[in-house]
């Protein structure tokens, strides 16, 4: 007998347009009830089903909620294709300095997106529900979000910018305990994950304390703030996400290494614009790169900033570049110029978006900082190179002079040209192979 869970959540599904009927779906499960029910409502409403677990090996349970997943999928009839991926979490988050719960988030969805992949998936659907939305939303108000952030979590929505998979939550007009009944009613097994009951995580805490009181004092409470999150789900789906996709034609530029915003866009630009640019700017070239306003804020100063300066970000670089902010991703490397182009001493040599010359001095320059991006000093001894006091070391200071320095003076035309490289005739290279843009030297 059918339950009225089903109906419902078939009900979103056409409204939604989340899934076409039969359609090959990827869910991702944990063990926990949220997830379990989600894989056997969508195994009832006639989907292929596929299931992924992921282990990290963080607490005593994990194998228990593995073996629990496990032995649910091959008792169906048929069975239900699994695959278990066993990731090291803490692994990662030391590596890039994220906490344990972010860098186990991102190897999961990594996960999800390359197993959907691999099955062909229409889509990754996970257990999402209401309850978890009036949650994402009061903790994205305490966090002074934007309109985006208090739209809470969207029902669908792109697993990644370079990924054709979406994310569903079929779940999410479903309360927690709707799911917890048609779980028992159903016979699914679940596993209750500690974690949960530990209020030192803020959603714990808000799902624990919070919304309790606030349950208390106005009935219907995380129903009704579930809502306000839908509805400016809506709002934003209408008005500011074509808008962004608007600003976007209009600045933003593909690039054979990442990308790049046009200062001329950017200027017209209120602030908030600007920084929403460089946010969806940012998750299109680098992607680790933080998500935050206050990354936003410090790219965005880089508009009014010298040429040639640049903020760091997880995974690559942004520059100021003549004519526009420049994404670089730390995998980029320089382009080199083949066959090599002879430089002669004091002579300016065209290259592909623009010149080079290098001359030779009797004596080391009376400070590193040229005033110009275009200029470097080096040293072509072996080890003895030295930069100016904004390059990549960030060393400051006027070096003891050596034997003899070279001046490297690269001219570049306007433009979002390819880099170069080059080598004078039998000197060592006048410059850092780096990932910096257009420049033949790095900062």
């Amino acid at each position: 007998m059918a339950h009225d869970l089903v109906d419902r959540v078939a009900g979103e599904i056409d409204r939604r347009d989340l899934l076409s009927d039969g359609a090959r779906v990827l869910v991702g499960v944990s063990g926990g009830c949220d997830s379990m029910t989600c894989l056997a409502l969508l195994r009832e409403m006639g989907y292929e089903v596929y299931a992924l677990h992921v282990n990290y090996g963080l607490r005593e349970s994990a194998d228990a909620d593995e073996a629990l997943v496990r032995k649910w999928c091959a008792d169906r009839e048929p069975t239900v294709p699994l695959a278990v991926e066993h990731l090291d979490a803490e692994a990662r988050a030391a590596a890039r300095d994220e906490s344990l719960q972010e860098a186990a988030r991102a190897l999961r969805y990594e996960a999800l997106v390359n197993h959907a992949d691999d099955v062909n998936a229409a889509a990754v659907a996970t257990g999402h529900h209401r309850d978890d939305q009036a949650e994402t939303l009061l903790l994205h108000l305490l966090r002074g979000s934007g309109p985006e952030g208090l739209a809470g979590m969207p029902p669908s929505r792109p697993m990644g910018a370079t990924s054709d998979v979406r994310l569903i939550r079929p779940l999410l007009a479903t309360s927690r305990a709707e799911i917890e009944a048609y779980a028992e009613q159903r016979g699914v097994p679940w596993r209750e994950d500690p974690s949960n009951r530990d209020g030192s995580y803020d959603r714990v805490w808000v799902r624990t304390e919070l919304l309790p009181l606030l349950e208390e004092r106005f009935p219907g409470a995380s129903e009704n703030v579930a809502r306000a999150a839908r509805l400016t789900g809506e709002y934003v789906e209408h008005t500011v996400t074509p808008a962004l996709s608007e600003r976007m034609g209009n600045c933003y530029v593909d690039c054979e290494a990442g990308g790049a915003l046009r200062l001329s866009g950017l200027r017209a630009e209120p602030s908030v614009w600007r920084r929403r640019l460089v946010l969806a700017a940012l998750e299109r070239t680098l992607p680790d790169a933080p998500q935050t306003a206050a990354f936003a804020r410090a790219v965005e100063g880089l508009i009014g900033a010298q040429v040639g300066r640049r903020v760091e970000g997880g995974g690559g670089t942004i520059w100021r570049e003549r004519n526009c902010l420049r994404f670089v991703p730390a995998t980029a490397a320089p382009e080199p110029v083949w066959p090599p182009i002879p430089v002669p001493w004091g002579e300016a040599v065209s290259l592909e978006g623009g010149t080079l010359r290098i001359d030779l001095l009797d004596t080391g320059p009376e400070s590193l900082d040229a005033g110009t991006p275009n200029i470097e000093y080096v040293d072509p001894r072996p080890g003895r190179h030295e930069a100016r006091g904004d390059n990549a070391h960030g060393r400051q200071g006027i070096p003891a002079p050596p034997a003899r320095r070279t001046r490297c003076d690269y001219r570049r035309t306007p433009g979002l040209g390819r880099r170069a490289s080059a080598r004078p005739p039998g000197a060592r290279a006048p410059h850092h192979e780096s990932s910096r843009p257009s420049h033949l030297g790095s900062r």
